[in-house]
């Protein structure tokens, strides 16, 4: 069996993303029946609207925030907003595990990949939230990306990063038992990065860069494509124009990502983003609340 994943630190965490959602039993449904997931009731937004969150037994914090607003607008099919929202595994059996445990809920996949830093399957909710499962494989393994987007044969050697996934050497993890009695996120699990649609790539990655701090790991504007990180991870943030290039921004109120926060090291590295937006104030949870160009939420907050 491959050994487990070490895990690559960085000084930066992102928490759970907020979906607004119009029907909230058949969300619950899936993501309590089909991916195991546990109910955890929250306090009401301040616009008096449920919110339910959900996670796992051992963890404090949950995985994801549900939203309920029946009234929610459908968003456009070119608008900003979720690609999906990846979930990392502590491990490749974790994977393993979890693929074979929600497959056998009945759900379908919408397909398998192997990224050379990390395997995945991806799925989406009852209402096209897309969700990646993915576990990294060891950081000294990655590839060397240094100079990737300076490149001219950049696709080229992107394309070559990613290929199918081998099922068969990923349920190779398992035991003939575990197989037979598969468990969803043994060992837990939380989010990894967020893969965001953007109407404008080069805006977009301006933004995050120089804005909120992230590095540029990858720049492929050939395929309408960026990732950003912080301390060499592969991608904290995804960006991609695949259907809303020259699109609408996100509305407020529509059904769909609602927000999410990304949780850096400490205060001082708040105080320096926020020292970027002058004149901008913070909620009461301490939180900086910025939108990017557009208009997608997100929630600044430290670790300490």
């Amino acid at each position: 069996m491959n050994a487990q994943r070490q895990e690559a630190p960085t000084s930066l965490r992102l928490a759970a993303p907020t979906l607004r959602v119009r029907d909230l039993g058949a969300a619950l449904r899936f993501y309590e029946e089909d991916l195991g997931l546990k109910k955890r009731m929250m306090k009401g937004a301040s616009d008096g609207l449920e919110l339910v969150g959900l996670g796992f037994p051992a963890a404090a914090d949950p995985l994801l925030i549900l939203k309920h607003d029946p009234a929610a607008a459908a968003p456009r099919p070119d608008s900003a907003g979720l690609y999906h929202y990846a979930v990392l595994l502590p491990g490749r059996r974790d994977l393993a595990s979890t693929f074979l445990a929600v497959g056998s809920s009945g759900v379908a996949y919408d397909g398998y990949a192997d990224h050379s830093f990390s395997e995945a399957v991806y799925l989406h909710d009852p209402e096209l939230n897309g969700i990646e499962l993915y576990a990294d494989r060891p950081r000294s393994a990655w590839p060397d990306l240094t100079g990737l987007s300076e490149d001219p044969g950049r696709y080229q050697r992107f394309s070559s990063l990613n290929g199918p996934l081998d099922l068969r050497s990923l349920l190779g993890e398992l035991t003939p038992g575990e197989r037979a009695r598969p468990v969803p996120f043994p060992s837990g699990a939380r989010i990894g990065h967020m893969h965001l649609r953007v109407t404008d790539l080069e805006r977009s990655v301006e933004f995050y860069r120089s804005k909120l701090g992230l590095d540029v790991t990858m720049y492929l504007p050939e395929i309408g494509a960026a990732f950003l990180s912080m301390d060499g991870y592969h991608h904290h943030l995804g960006l991609n124009t695949w259907q809303s290039e020259g699109g609408h921004p996100h509305r407020a109120g529509e059904a769909g990502l609602e927000g999410f926060r990304m949780a850096l090291a400490s205060a001082d590295d708040v105080a320096a983003v926020a020292r970027r937006f002058p004149g901008l104030g913070r909620e009461e949870d301490g939180d900086l609340r910025v939108e990017d160009p557009d208009g997608i939420p997100i929630a600044l907050g430290s670790r300490a």
